[in-house]
């Protein structure tokens, strides 16, 4: 629905700048048809329609901001009232007062002509402002001093457009042009046009141009979400330890360096050939020539070592350890928190692990890029207390979009992306992990048996209720665990939406049929479950809160290239607002999601609980997540705790998204790094 309304704007403004065009060119031919009746009388009537349909559409658009108003609330129109509206209405005003009685005459006078080309002009001036701010440049949280410059220069365009019709009316009462002067002219225009829009293009590709090395974390665009401010360190230390009083490197913020682990493994980053179920080859990169990587398994409380080796990837690898409350050096984002590591280089991870359930591992070095071709692995931790149930079936399967040679991307389980079977007894207690290791949203089925959620990401559902029917739906980086006892008839898993063989059939003999879910309802993660004591509740009071307006530009420039850009409170990465929290504080957060995609936004070092979806408290289980799938039109209130000091990322793990500007960072007082990124470091986190 919300992308309906967003589309439907587009066209609206776009279609105002067309029409207004026309008729800010119907009006400025007036001025030369002064001593020609007949053609003043055409001239004027197509300016007199121009401005009732240019007039029509702000009217509808202004109506279609209402409903959006009515429909999603007060974050989704703040812009467009506060800065767009003026702007249009200011123009409206000036032709309706000024223009439209002037067309009523049947002749005109020098004043007369400067006050309808004037007010049309101005017209034309704001509705190509607000179709600016629309698709290019969003302002999604207004301040009063960009409301008061764009008003600013609509009055500037006023005087000039003014200046300059009342000297060319002069001009041309004393000597009209000949029809060649006024095509030389105009094409004259046209030309200066274009010229100065491809100026402006290649100048702003090149302002966009990350310099070869820059600091993750901005210090210049800075949040205090209201709570106490602080003095900020420094951009980046020149050496490994912080050197002022009171500063704290997140090179020193370690897991243990000494003691014998509990778990240890070596993962070696290479390139690899490999085939899919189909017989489709892919060029990947992988783990220890596997894709997904090996499973690391682990139980809660383990001291656990690995090894990173990179083979043969020349642009570096890292290891992130997708939903581990790890130390801030261990987290594994390249110029954040390490270097990355170069081919014939070894670094090695060192944390205990202080919670239990289904995570993953990934590169976090071009992570856009490494991830999709195949650097991840699955990363799971036994709860402490927990017996494993030698009877029962414990199985991981990631799902994965592999790009091949023309970029179509063929969705698979794993490595199949054709129906696999599986022999289970029937009475097997079935643990099915589901995780999503694509950037996209994916959607999964299970049909042939009653199944609980008992966890999402890798935090257990209080009393989960059973399911039959249900669409779940997982955002990228999220997971699900399903639980189910394996009846005497074939069970199903299913991804619906990707037109794909791609699935799982469990049965007895490991010969069944699929049965796919025809008609399946929505499932509601906020509503699952029972309610429980939480640590966040009605009463919590927040040292912090922060708003995320998630948007994007239908046009715009970034790091040296044009197209689509993906924005937080209208800025993209690097310029995107630093959340600045102090060790111990509350913190509540709102997402808005205002564009047309799902954003799964990734917390790194922390889980949040989830507040509301919608301005509707959470009725079900406490949830406790990573990454929160923000769909169009969503708001999500969410809070943690800031207890695991040091500097994170905090992006869209739809993973272009991320590269292409939908990133921020939290940062702790007094924590400071020594690692930056840009081509001259060798580090590219996203």
């Amino acid at each position: 629905m919300l992308e309906m309304f967003l589309g439907l704007e587009f066209l609206l403004v776009l279609f105002s700048v067309c029409a207004w065009g026309v008729t800010g060119f119907a009006a400025n031919q007036l001025k030369y048809a002064v001593q020609h009746a007949e053609r003043q009388r055409r001239w004027r009537r197509v300016t007199r329609l121009g401005v009732w349909i240019g007039l029509i559409l702000v009217a509808l658009w202004i109506v279609t901001i209402l409903l959006f108003w009515m429909m999603w609330g007060w974050f989704f129109v703040m812009d467009r009232i506060l800065v767009m509206l003026p702007l249009l209405a200011a123009g409206s005003l000036l032709v309706l007062g000024c223009a439209a009685p002037q067309l009523s005459n049947v002749k005109y006078h020098a004043g007369a002509l400067v006050t309808i080309l004037v007010s049309v002009h101005t017209m034309l001036v704001a509705t190509v402002m607000t179709f600016y701010l629309i698709t290019v440049d969003v302002p999604a949280i207004p301040e009063k001093e960009e409301i008061a410059t764009c008003l600013g220069l609509l009055a500037v365009a006023v005087g000039l457009l003014w200046l300059y019709h009342r000297r060319r009316i002069r001009r041309i009462q004393l000597r009209q042009p000949s029809v060649a002067a006024r095509i030389v002219r105009g094409a004259g225009f046209v030309g200066f046009v274009i010229v100065t829009g491809l100026l402006v293009m290649i100048v702003s590709l090149r302002m966009s141009m990350f310099p070869d090395t820059m600091s993750m974390v901005s210090h210049h665009a800075i949040d205090f979400g209201g709570g106490a401010e602080f003095e900020m360190m420094a951009e980046h230390a020149h050496s490994q330890h912080a050197s002022a009083a009171g500063m704290v490197s997140v090179a020193d913020l370690t897991g243990p360096r000494v003691g014998e682990p509990d778990k240890q493994f070596t993962l070696y980053a290479e390139k690899r050939t490999i085939r899919l179920s189909s017989g489709e080859q892919i060029d990947a990169w992988t783990f220890n020539g596997q894709v997904p990587g090996p499973s690391l398994v682990v139980d809660e409380g383990d001291l656990v070592e690995v090894s990173l080796v990179n083979r043969d990837i020349e642009s570096g690898v890292t290891l992130h350890w997708h939903g581990v409350d790890v130390p801030n050096a261990e987290d594994g984002v390249a110029g954040m928190t390490q270097d990355a590591v170069m081919p014939g280089d070894t670094y090695t991870y060192r944390f205990i692990v202080q919670e239990a359930g289904s995570h993953w591992y990934h590169s976090h070095q071009q992570s856009s890029i490494q991830v999709q071709k195949g650097l991840y692995g699955p990363f799971i931790i036994t709860p402490k207390y927990e017996q494993a149930d030698e009877n029962g079936l414990d199985m991981t399967t990631m799902v994965h979009d592999w790009s091949v040679s023309d970029h179509t991307l063929i969705p698979a389980l794993d490595t199949s992306d054709t129906l696999q079977n599986k022999a289970v007894e029937p009475g097997t207690p079935v643990r099915l992990r589901l995780m999503n290791s694509s950037s996209y949203t994916k959607r999964f089925t299970l049909n042939g048996t009653a199944y609980r959620i008992a966890a999402v990401d890798g935090h257990a559902i209080h009393e989960p209720s059973e399911l039959t029917d249900s669409v779940l739906r997982i955002g990228g980086g999220g997971r699900y665990d399903l639980v189910f006892t394996m009846p005497e008839d074939p069970v199903t898993l299913a991804l619906p939406d990707d037109r794909t063989e791609a699935g799982i059939v469990f049965s007895k003999d490991g010969r069944g049929a699929a049965a796919v879910l025809e008609q399946g309802k929505p499932f509601e993660l906020t509503a699952y479950g029972t309610p429980q004591a939480a640590f966040f509740h009605s009463g919590t009071e927040y040292d912090r809160e922060f708003t995320m307006i998630l948007d994007q530009t239908y046009f715009g420039v970034y790091n040296g290239e044009a197209g689509q850009t993906w924005l937080i409170n209208g800025e993209a990465f690097p310029n995107t607002p630093t959340l600045m929290v102090r060790e111990g504080d509350l913190v509540k957060t709102t997402f808005v999601n205002r564009s047309f995609a799902d954003h799964p936004m990734h917390l790194h070092g922390h889980h949040i609980q989830v507040l509301s979806r919608n301005g509707k408290p959470v009725s079900g289980s406490p949830l406790v997540l990573d990454t929160l799938l923000v769909q169009p039109g969503e708001i999500y209130e969410v809070a943690f705790e800031a207890n695991n000091p040091g500097l994170w990322m905090d992006h869209c793990h739809n993973l272009d998204h991320a590269s292409m500007g939908m990133t921020l960072h939290l940062a702790y007082e007094n924590v400071t790094t020594p690692y930056a990124m840009g081509g001259a470091t060798g580090n590219h986190p996203e």
